[in-house]
C-alpha cells in the first residue's frame, strides 16, 4: 500500500468470531531498514495516541485514529493517518493485538507493508504544488521527453520513468537508508534530494549508475542506448551494484523517476552551450591553435553542447522562505561538493539573482548558464592573445517538457534576466561579489563593440549521420570601401560535452569584400570523415570562424548537432486489451558501412522494465532492415511505448510511438492505482 502523508486510509479486519465495542486493538509498526542497523525502529500503536503523549505510540509516523465495529458482525475496519509532514519511509505492521476486557490478549502477526510518500496535493505539505496539471505532469507522468542537442538545433527523445512500477520506490528508500541520513530528516524534500543527487551516480559511495564519457563501454551499456530509468534500477536494487554505463540525461532519467516515486515533484531539465566552470571564477578560458583546434591540456574549463539536469519542487524553509519553488539538483558526476559528488538542490531564484551565497552549490550551477567565455589564441612564441569576450552564449534555450503536451517548454527566464538587460547586469554584479566566487573578474562584451565586419555561419540547422555536410562562412563588410579580411574556419567533431574528438576540416586565407557587401568562403566535411566516430555518441560538429580586419577581430561559433535517422513504425492489427498486433519496424542504413548486431527494441508501459527484442543480424550501407514485433497489452488506455533501432556500430536510433488500447468489455478491472482500503483475514 502506497500513502500519500496527511490522508487517511482503511484497514478491514475479519475475525473467527463477533468482535466487541469493550474490544481493544493496537498495532505494533516497524520501519522497514533495507538491511541498516540504524534504522531499526518500532512503536507499539494505540488508538488515539494524543491521549498517551508520554506513550511510544504517540511518536509512531502512522497514527490510529479510530476503530469502527459493525454490531454483531466479525468485522471492523481500522482507521490510520500520517501527519502532514510524516516521515516518509516504508513501514510495515508485523503484529496486532486484540485485548478483551482489559485482561486477555491475542498476538496475531501480519506483514502489511505500508510505504509513505511527500504529498503535493496537500497545501500543508512541503512539496504542494498548486497547479493540478502541473501535479499531474510532474509527479504522476510516467513518460516525458528529454531535450539534446545545441542551441541551434535541438532534439529531443522520450523518456520512460516508470515511477510507479516495482521496485523504483523501494529502490528509493534503499538509497536513503545507504545514504545515512539520518531518519528524521527523511521527511524533508531538501535533505532527501541531497541525498539522492550523491546517490544516483557511483561516486564515492557506489551508487546507481557509473559515469562514462570514454567512449569504450565494453563491459556495460552504452548510455545512448537506454530508453528508460526503469532497467537500470531494477537492475542496481537486485545486484546493489552499480549499473554501467551513463551520461547526463541518463542521470537525470533516475533523478526524475526516483523523486516522483517520492511523491516529489520534478521535471528533467537541458541547458544548452551549458558552461563547466571549475574554478569558480564565472570565466569560460576556451584556447585555440593556429587552426582554431582546441587545445585540450589548456582548456581546463569548458562548454557542454547541452547538459541535463532536474528542478525539484519544494519549500525552503532553511533560507527563511524567499527561496521556495524550483530547485535545481545535478546528480551527474562533475564536482565535489562537501567532499562528495554532488550538486543542489539550489533555489533557481538564487540563481537569477545571482544570490550565490544561498545553499547549495548555487556558484557552480549559476555558471552553467551565466559564464561569460574568452576565446584565446595560442601563439608559435607561447604568447595567449585573446580574440573575443563573449557573456551572451552560455546558457540558451534552457528547456523541459510542457505541461499536458509533448511540446518543449523554453525556461530560460525562469533562470536568468535578459541577456544585456539591467536586472542581468545586476544579478551579475551580485554574483561577482559573492563570498564564494574566487577570482573578482570583470566581464566585457565584445558583441557591443560597433564594427564594419560582421561574420555569419550558414549551415543546416538540423544535420542527420549520413549525409556530406556544407558550412558556408559570410564575410560582411559595412564599410563603404572595399577591405582585405583574413579569415580562418575550422570544424571540429566534439563530444556533447565539449571533448574534441578530432578536426574535420580547415580553411584559412584572405578574401577582398566590396564595400557594403557579403563574400562567402565555402568548406566542405565528408560523411566519411565523421561517421565512424558519431554512431555511439551524442555528438555535434563545432563551427569556429575568425574574421580580421587590421586590429578588428571578430569570433563566431557554433555548434550543429548531428541526429540520428528516424525508423518507420507501422501497427498492424486492432489494438484492443487482451489481444495481440504487432508493430512493423523498418529501418535504413544511412552510413557507409555494414552494421552489425543489429536489433528492434520496444520499450513501454507493462513491460516491466524488460525490453522486447528482435534481432535482424547484419545491415549493409542502403540496406532496409525490418522485422514484426508482437505484443498482447493487458491495460487499457493510453500508452507510449519507445522503439529502437540498436547496432554495435550505431545506437540511440529510436521513437515514440503513443497508442490507445481499446478496454475489453470482458476484461477484469485491474488494480492500477492500489486502493486505500484493504482487507485482512483473521
Amino acid at each position: 500500500m502506497v500513502v500519500r502523508r496527511g490522508e487517511y486510509f482503511y484497514l478491514d479486519l475479519e475475525f473467527d468470531e463477533v468482535f466487541d465495542d469493550y474490544d481493544l486493538l493496537s498495532f505494533r509498526v516497524s520501519v522497514d531498514d533495507y538491511g541498516f542497523e540504524a534504522y531499526q525502529k518500532s512503536w507499539h500503536l494505540k488508538e488515539e495516541p494524543t491521549r498517551f503523549s508520554d506513550h511510544e505510540s504517540y511518536h509512531c509516523p502512522i497514527q490510529m485514529r479510530s476503530v469502527i465495529v459493525y454490531p454483531g458482525s466479525n468485522k471492523v475496519t481500522v482507521v490510520f493517518y500520517t501527519a502532514k509532514n510524516c516521515i516518509t519511509a516504508k513501514y510495515w505492521i508485523t503484529q496486532m493485538y486484540a485485548t478483551r476486557s482489559l485482561e486477555i490478549t491475542f498476538n496475531y502477526d501480519m506483514k502489511f507493508p505500508i510505504s509513505v510518500v511527500y504529498n503535493p496535493f496537500c497545501p500543508d505539505d512541503a512539496v504542494y504544488l498548486e497547479s493540478g496539471a502541473e501535479c499531474r505532469e510532474y509527479v504522476l507522468e510516467s513518460t516525458g521527453r528529454v531535450y539534446f542537442g545545441s542551441s541551434r538545433s535541438i532534439g529531443s527523445k522520450s523518456w520512460n520513468f516508470g515511477q510507479f512500477d516495482d521496485p523504483v520506490l523501494d529502490c528509493a528508500y534503499y538509497l536513503l537508508a545507504k545514504s545515512g541520513l539520518p531518519f528524521d530528516s527523511w521527511g524533508d524534500p531538501v535533505s532527501v534530494a541531497r541525498s539522492l543527487s550523491a546517490l544516483v551516480n557511483s561516486n564515492d559511495d557506489n551508487g546507481v549508475l557509473v559515469g562514462n564519457w570514454s567512449g569504450d563501454y565494453a563491459g556495460g551499456v552504452a548510455p545512448t542506448e537506454w530508453r528508460g530509468s526503469l532497467a537500470i534500477i531494477a537492475k542496481y536494487y537486485e545486484s546493489k551494484t552499480p549499473v554501467k554505463f551513463g551520461q547526463c540525461w541518463v542521470f537525470s532519467g533516475l533523478m526524475t523517476s526516483l523523486a516522483r516515486a517520492l511523491g516529489i515533484p520534478a521535471r528533467s531539465v537541458t541547458n544548452f552551450d551549458s558552461a563547466h566552470d571549475t574554478n569558480c571564477n564565472l570565466i569560460v578560458d576556451s584556447f585555440f591553435n593556429d587552426t582554431f583546434a582546441p587545445i585540450a591540456e589548456l582548456n581546463s574549463d569548458s562548454i557542454w553542447n547541452f547538459h541535463v539536469w532536474n528542478d525539484l519542487w519544494m519549500k525552503r524553509p532553511d533560507l527563511g522562505g524567499d527561496f521556495d519553488g524550483w530547485q535545481a539538483v545535478d546528480a551527474t558526476p562533475q564536482e565535489r561538493s562537501d567532499s562528495i559528488f554532488r550538486t543542489g538542490p539550489c533555489p533557481v531564484k538564487a540563481i537569477k539573482q545571482g544570490k550565490l551565497d544561498v545553499d547549495f552549490d548555487t556558484p557552480f550551477i549559476y555558471a552553467e548558464v551565466n559564464a561569460c567565455i574568452k576565446h584565446w589564441q595560442k601563439n608559435a612564441d607561447g604568447t595567449n592573445k585573446e580574440l573575443y569576450s563573449d557573456p551572451t552564449k552560455v546558457g540558451r534555450s534552457i528547456s523541459t517538457k510542457a505541461v499536458g503536451s509533448e511540446d518543449r517548454l523554453d525556461i530560460t527566464d525562469q533562470y536568468k534576466f535578459p541577456e544585456g538587460s539591467r536586472e542581468e547586469d545586476a544579478a551579475f554584479r551580485a554574483a561577482k561579489n559573492s563570498k564564494k566566487v574566487q577570482i573578482k573578474v570583470e566581464r566585457n562584451d565584445d558583441n557591443k563593440r560597433r564594427r564594419n565586419l560582421q561574420l555569419n555561419i550558414a549551415t543546416e540547422e538540423y544535420l542527420v549521420i549520413g549525409g556530406d555536410i556544407k558550412v558556408t562562412l559570410e564575410l560582411t563588410n559595412g564599410a563603404r570601401t572595399d577591405k582585405k579580411i583574413l579569415f580562418g574556419i575550422a570544424a571540429n567533431l566534439k563530444q556533447y560535452n565539449g571533448k574534441v574528438i578530432r578536426q574535420l576540416a580547415f580553411e584559412k586565407g584572405e578574401v577582398t569584400v566590396k564595400g557594403s557587401s557579403t563574400s562567402p568562403v565555402e568548406l566542405a566535411i565528408q560523411s566519411a570523415d565523421y561517421t565512424n566516430s558519431a554512431g555511439c555518441e551524442e555528438v555535434g560538429i563545432e563551427i569556429v570562424a575568425v574574421g580580421i580586419d587590421g586590429n578588428d577581430k571578430v569570433v563566431k561559433q557554433t555548434i550543429v548537432h548531428l541526429f540520428n535517422p528516424e525508423l518507420d513504425i507501422e501497427i498492424v492489427g486492432e489494438v484492443c486489451q487482451n489481444k495481440a498486433f504487432h508493430f512493423k519496424c523498418t529501418f535504413v542504413n544511412p552510413v557507409p558501412f555494414t552494421l552489425s548486431d543489429a536489433r528492434f527494441s520496444i520499450e513501454g508501459p507493462g513491460l516491466r522494465g524488460k525490453s522486447m527484442d528482435k534481432s535482424v543480424g547484419q545491415v549493409k550501407p542502403g540496406d532496409k532492415a525490418s522485422c514484426s514485433i508482437t505484443l498482447t497489452p493487458v491495460r487499457c488506455g493510453e500508452r507510449n511505448f519507445i522503439v529502437s533501432f540498436i547496432s554495435k556500430e550505431l545506437k540511440g536510433v529510436q521513437k515514440a510511438y503513443p497508442i490507445y488500447v481499446e478496454p475489453d468489455p470482458t476484461a477484469v478491472l485491474e488494480d492500477e492505482i492500489i486502493e486505500v482500503r484493504q482487507q485482512v483475514v483473521y
